[in-house]
């Protein structure tokens, strides 16, 4: 029996899946104090982005990703493909997993070693999709409104507490366009907008399938909305130069807080937004990489997911040596090598490749009637 979402829950696991890291570890410093207008106009992209996902899943009605790929590539150079998306997103959920990892170490519990968190986090993932997708969907259903609150609430906070600084927003475009072509492309378009490649697995698992480019494209703009939001928190707690400050900024401007002389060291809001976010996000990637081996060998996703939960802790771990090697790698690597030909590439190829099928069988389907 194949697994159904509907589509409230498609809309908020796209919601926290975009928000999920980017909120706290962030990307496109180099826009400075136009970090914010990078973000929107990544989201603006990252619309279009969720637009052609949908017009690619529709060449082909009832398949998922994996299907269209062989069906497009044919079925050996389509497996060889589809066993290199897997490795593409386990490899992912490591990096999101790492960044999980990270922040608890720096900020909670710094003499727990390295490898126990995202041991823990990968088998409660392997345990929650265990219980099934349309179970992992309504654990988001449940949770993700309150990770919605929570954001908002440290915004609300830091302005009651006088402790936001409007001016560091100033001057607008000082330098032109330059530095937020150069935050947007390729960073912030590939992260987060670009990853919903994995969500494609998602959308064709949902109730009404013709809805879902007005779904995706809603997520997609309140996820813009919100990552905005707190891009601008951290610019106006902390100035211009945010990363100088701390890898995590939005959890240095939590510790900010101070209300009252009472309500304060609420950075926990922030802990709890990333730990559900990483569970979602990390969790879908998953999923899809467990999906492709389920597609490659004829067999329950479920009997791959403890082994490959396990395999996802041990990538985690042997990513980086260190934080400041873990982003290093995340910056200047993975976008150009893995996020654009595994987004953009690879889907647009075959696209194209299915449109010349599609009129090509036309054109037979056409003779054959004359």
């Amino acid at each position: 029996m194949k697994e159904r979402i509907s589509l409230w829950q498609l809309f908020l696991v796209l919601i926290i899946f975009l928000v999920g890291s980017a909120v706290v570890v962030g990307a496109g410093e180099e826009a400075k104090q136009n970090y914010w207008l990078a973000e929107l106009l990544a989201m603006s992209l990252g619309v279009i982005i969720v637009v052609g996902y949908f017009f690619l899943l529709r060449r082909s009605a009832g398949k998922n990703f994996f299907e269209l790929i062989e069906t497009g590539f044919g079925k050996w150079v389509g497996k060889a493909i589809i066993f290199f998306y897997i490795i593409y997103f386990i490899y992912i959920a490591g990096r999101v997993l790492r960044d999980f990892g990270e922040l608890i170490l720096t900020t909670i519990l710094p003499l727990t070693p390295v490898e126990v968190i995202p041991l823990v986090m990968s088998l409660l993932l392997a345990y929650a999709l265990y219980l099934g997708i349309e179970v992992f969907a309504r654990m988001t259903e449940v949770l993700g409104p309150f990770i919605l609150l929570a954001l908002f609430l440290v915004g609300v906070f830091l302005f009651i507490g006088g402790d936001l600084e409007f001016q560091f927003l100033l001057p607008v475009l000082e330098d032109g366009f330059g530095p937020v072509m150069d935050a947007v492309f390729p960073t912030m378009v590939t992260f987060p907008y670009g990853e919903l490649i994995v969500c494609t697995i998602l959308m064709t698992q949902t109730n009404h399938f013709h809805y879902v480019p007005k779904v995706g494209v809603a997520a997609v703009i309140i996820s813009g909305l919100l990552i905005t939001y707190s891009n601008v928190i951290q610019i106006v707690t902390l100035g211009v130069d945010i990363k100088v400050r701390s890898n995590f900024p939005l959890l240095v401007a939590a510790r900010e807080i101070e209300v009252f002389d009472f309500f304060e060291r609420v950075d926990i809001l922030v802990v709890f937004i990333l730990m559900f976010g990483i569970m979602v996000k990390a969790g879908i990637f998953l999923y899809g990489g467990v999906k492709g081996l389920e597609h490659l060998f004829k067999l329950p996703y479920r009997a791959f997911l403890f082994p490959t939960s396990m395999l996802l802790a041990f990538f985690s771990v042997i990513i980086a040596d260190n934080i400041v090697e873990h982003y290093e790698e995340g910056l200047a690597l993975v976008p150009y090598f893995l996020h654009l030909p595994f987004q953009f590439g690879i889907p647009i190829v075959l696209c194209l490749i299915l449109l010349i099928k599609q009129r090509m069988s036309q054109s037979s389907a056409g003779g054959l009637d004359v």
